[in-house]
């Protein structure tokens, strides 16, 4: 007699579970800024860099990467499923998971912060590109709209807003919100609360965008393929799999 499991991954539930920790996440950094401006110091032996949204290779560094390459996972296992699709969109898939596997990689690495000093001195960069990596991505940014238009415009209605609003909260915050900051900080430096108040808005966009973006995945799968699910079997000529 055959025994198992089927777990259903529901888009709401997926990214209510993402939400939940984004949601912990700048609670926990707004809470050490406060304390820690509100005090003159850190507090708790250095938590407050450990949850700095605005800094690199803590936690939340950490989990955007995750969430990222998360989003990439979603992405090939759409593009395996696709494999049929009359519009041979499988290629555009399959890209879009490359770009995020990037994205995922220079949030680790930090690359685009790497970046800024060389790109400021090679354009003379300052005021709204002081951050001048936002130079180079932006005319990415511009690309990957231009490559991906038609294909945006092949999805149903649903997905392709999802789709949009995502990649437009992320970009805002990003690009948008980096670029405001990179001018406030040129003028202000970094060490107050209104350019910390920038860093939370900039990262809170990008980490929200992402959410959503998960949600459209899981929406997408749930629509074209019935789901996300992992099916747990104890028959030895069962295995376990993800549809």
């Amino acid at each position: 007699m055959n025994t198992g499991m089927e777990i259903k991954i529901t888009p709401i539930r997926l990214s209510f579970i993402f939400g939940l920790m984004v949601a912990a996440l700048v609670s926990a950094h707004v809470v050490t800024q406060t304390i820690r401006f509100a005090t003159g110091d850190n507090f708790l032996l250095g938590l407050e860099p450990l949850f700095n949204i605005g800094s690199d290779g803590n936690i939340p560094t950490f989990y955007s990467a995750v969430a990222i390459l998360f989003c990439a996972l979603l992405l090939i296992l759409i593009a395996r499923a696709s494999r049929k699709d009359r519009y041979r969109s499988i290629g555009y898939w399959y890209g879009m998971a490359g770009v995020f596997v990037f994205l995922s990689v220079d949030e680790m690495l930090m690359l685009h912060e790497r970046a800024i000093e060389p790109l400021r001195t090679m354009f003379d960069a300052s005021g709204l590109f002081y951050y001048a990596w936002v130079l180079p991505y932006g005319i990415g940014v511009l690309v990957f709209v231009a490559i991906y238009a038609r294909f945006l415009f092949r999805l149903r209605r649903r997905t392709r807003v999802l789709f949009l609003t995502a990649g437009t909260i992320y970009v805002l915050g990003a690009v948008g919100v980096e670029m405001l900051s990179g001018l406030y900080f040129e003028t202000h430096g970094g060490s107050n609360p209104v350019y910390v108040a920038l860093q939370t808005v900039e990262e809170t966009l990008e980490m929200s965008g992402i959410v959503l973006f998960i949600f459209a995945l899981a929406d997408y799968l749930d629509h074209q393929f019935d789901g996300l699910r992992f099916i747990l079997s104890s028959s030895p000529s069962s295995t376990d799999k993800i549809s």
